[in-house]
């Protein structure tokens, strides 16, 4: 059954007979027809709650001295648990209202719950909600401890558990950092920059190095991107946030290096090509790599920004020129800075078309 199909949240108390149903039920298995007649009960399956002269009346018809003690037993038990189980039920719904913006992300991969929050539970490999609202508030901590700002911890955590389940299926060859160096020096991926579908076709590129780059549509108040390492080999997960071509490759790039410079940390980027300032090492070491891959360095970059603020004319054209770069970099730059962003030339993508 599909995700969708089902209730969001199931009430448990439809999973046990109140008392009625559970008398009912004992005629019935009894072959004894016209029961609600003979005890004077109409609509008996409704009733959470009989009188004892009822239990008394029903064990003389089946003659079942003992029937008496165990439906007094099981309507006590059942109207005992009956607020436990609707204030689970509460807790459930109000979980499932905080978790449901995270659908998308199951792919209808995970459809065997009983209700789609035990789907959603699946998905996140846990046995109860409080168990994602603990860990999410765990890798909130780390992203707000590296970033210096605020996150949705649910969609962090589901987004990064999304591509966590998608690495695990890629079934990768040792690590081989040598294999990764070569392809990024031979500059193959230059003549490729402007083609949405070479970006794509990259995890396969990379499962060859025994890198898993795994694509995954931004989620908001997230990351542009995460670095993370399993059994000593690298994990780049990439958002479409912005979705723009150009701002991916330098995402792609920043993560390299840190794969490259820093290895085995767990990183995750809420910002990229923030002011220098707001960065640390690891950040100025990954944007340095960046810089250097994509755009011959940082020259481009700070002229860019200082010309906007001297007020100088600026264009793509003349900007790749003095620079030595693509035009579509020197507008990456342009639109960073919001010099004329009307005019300057961008490149959509996005990573929705496995999600539809």
């Amino acid at each position: 059954m599909a995700a969708l199909e089902k209730i969001p949240v199931l009430n448990p108390l439809t999973l046990r007979n109140n008392v009625g149903e559970e008398l009912a039920d004992i005629f019935e298995a009894r072959s004894i027809e016209n029961f609600e007649r003979l005890i004077g009960i109409d609509d008996l399956k409704s009733k959470e709650r009989l009188p004892n002269k009822v239990f008394k009346k029903a064990s003389e018809i089946l003659n079942a001295p003992d029937l008496i003690e165990y439906l007094a037993d099981f309507q006590k038990e059942y109207l005992e648990e009956k607020s436990r189980y609707m204030s689970n039920y509460d807790q459930a719904k109000k979980a499932y209202t905080k978790l449901k913006k995270v659908l998308p992300l199951l792919r209808n991969e995970f459809t065997e719950g009983y209700d789609v929050l035990d789907d959603i539970l699946d998905f996140f490999g846990v046995d109860s909600e409080n168990e994602i609202f603990e860990t999410s508030e765990k890798q909130a901590a780390l992203f707000r401890t590296q970033n210096k700002m605020e996150v949705d911890s649910i969609n962090l955590h589901a987004w990064l558990r999304r591509g966590e389940l998608d690495f695990n299926a890629l079934n990768l060859p040792d690590y081989d950092e040598k294999g990764l160096v070569d392809w990024i020096s031979s500059k193959e991926w230059m003549s490729h920059i402007e083609d949405v579908d070479y970006f794509k076709s990259l995890p396969a590129i990379f499962s060859r190095f025994g890198v898993g780059l795994v694509f995954v549509p931004s989620l908001p108040k997230t990351v542009y991107g995460a670095i993370r390492w399993f059994n000593g080999e690298p994990l780049i997960q990439i958002s479409d946030r912005g979705h723009d071509l150009i701002s991916c490759w330098f995402t792609l790039f920043h993560e390299l290096g840190h794969v490259i410079k820093h290895k085995n940390l767990e990183i995750y980027e809420g910002e990229i090509n923030e002011l220098k300032s707001k960065q640390d090492k690891r950040e100025k070491e990954a944007n340095k790599f960046a810089n250097e891959h994509l755009f011959n360095g940082d020259d481009l970059r700070k002229a860019v920004f200082d010309r906007k603020r001297t007020g100088q004319f600026m264009s793509a054209n003349s900007l790749a020129k003095e620079f030595n770069v693509l035009p579509i970099f020197a507008s990456y730059w342009l639109l960073k800075a919001q010099y004329a962003p009307a005019f300057q030339r961008r490149i959509q993508i996005d990573f929705v078309s496995q999600y539809q």
